[in-house]
């Protein structure tokens, strides 16, 4: 079986899972998003000659006011449980996906998007029930530019968090993966700013060649041949490939100057409701990051501290992780 064959099935038999456990009466939509809704997943080479799937499968069950949301938590638990892939399924109002809100339960429609709504919008597709996102226009202007510099933030605290608490076993192939994908995630912010950004890596992948020199000025010289070799093991199925840490250092740091240079340094997206969740998990974990914009010293902490190689960026992550993650 190849990949179209492998993806193709296992679409098939997550939407067959769904259904028996309910999904007819309680979902309005099952939307594929992340990786699998760009169609690009990452696969990694085995000794054997096998492809194996690496990425998680984002979907987005897309459910009516009518449905309880302990439902829909519960049929995600008993589809979960059925596949030996890592399936990221999440519940969405139909009333979020209509009005492109960026969270659940919002009271208005958002000024600014998240990259999460506008790669919804147009890097996912609809495969089962009414097909939403095909009748909303998010354009890529109305993204807020502080989500550039989440999106490098987020890859640095996965990065530490996730190869800290993996198995024995798979913290060689993790670092590597997370570690291109905060090469990848370097690309993107710097596309966003740029007002470039598209949701797929290989669109992403052409604009930065369209912006070579550009590109350099920012990371130097050595930045497009590290990119070239981590896309085309994330992104083409090619040999797992590691960032020298000293090379990654010096590319976030640089990223960071530029984005200091936009006046990046507050979300513009966050609603009443996500600020108060936020809040209350950062007063159960110790308000060690101050009270005034804490979520932006913590996301700044992960970047700092990474530059620096920094004992407490361990610290930082797992506070990331509890509070904002």
């Amino acid at each position: 079986m190849d990949k179209k064959q492998y993806e193709e099935q296992l679409i098939k038999n997550i939407i067959t899972s769904l259904e028996k456990h309910g999904a007819k009466d309680l979902l309005s939509s099952v939307i594929m998003t992340g990786s699998f809704g760009r169609k690009e997943p990452t696969y990694e080479h085995r000794d054997d000659g096998k492809l194996v799937l690496k990425s998680d499968v984002e979907i987005a069950l897309v459910y009516p006011s009518s449905t309880k949301k302990a439902d829909v938590d519960s049929l995600i638990e008993s589809v979960s449980s059925e596949f030996k892939e890592e399936l990221n399924l999440m519940g969405i109002t139909e009333k979020r996906v209509r009005n492109a809100y960026n969270f659940n339960f919002s009271l208005k429609v958002p000024k600014y998007k998240t990259i999460f709504t506008y790669d919804l919008f147009n890097g996912s597709y609809t495969v089962w029930g009414t097909d939403f996102i095909g009748s909303v226009s998010v354009p890529l202007k109305s993204c807020d530019i502080y989500e550039a510099k989440r999106l490098v933030a987020n890859r640095i605290g996965e990065l530490v968090y996730n190869e800290k608490n993996a198995e024995e076993g798979q913290k060689e192939y993790l670092r590597k993966q997370w570690k291109g994908k905060l090469m990848l995630a370097m690309v993107s912010g710097w596309l966003i700013c740029e007002k470039q950004y598209v949701s797929s890596y290989h669109g992403q992948y052409n604009a930065i060649h369209r912006n070579i020199k550009a590109v350099k000025e920012i990371f130097g010289e050595g930045f497009m041949s590290e990119y070239g070799k981590v896309f085309t093991f994330l992104r083409e199925d090619g040999q797992a490939y590691e960032v020298e840490d000293d090379k990654l250092r010096g590319y976030v740091n640089a990223i960071d100057a530029y984005f200091k240079g936009f006046g990046i340094g507050k979300p513009r997206v966050n609603s009443l409701s996500r600020n108060l969740k936020y809040l209350m998990k950062y007063v159960k974990n110790g308000m060690g990051y101050g009270l005034v914009g804490f979520e932006d010293n913590i996301l700044q902490g992960l970047i700092d501290e990474y530059c620096e190689n920094s004992e407490r960026l361990e610290k930082t992550a797992n506070i990331w992780h509890k509070v904002i993650y």
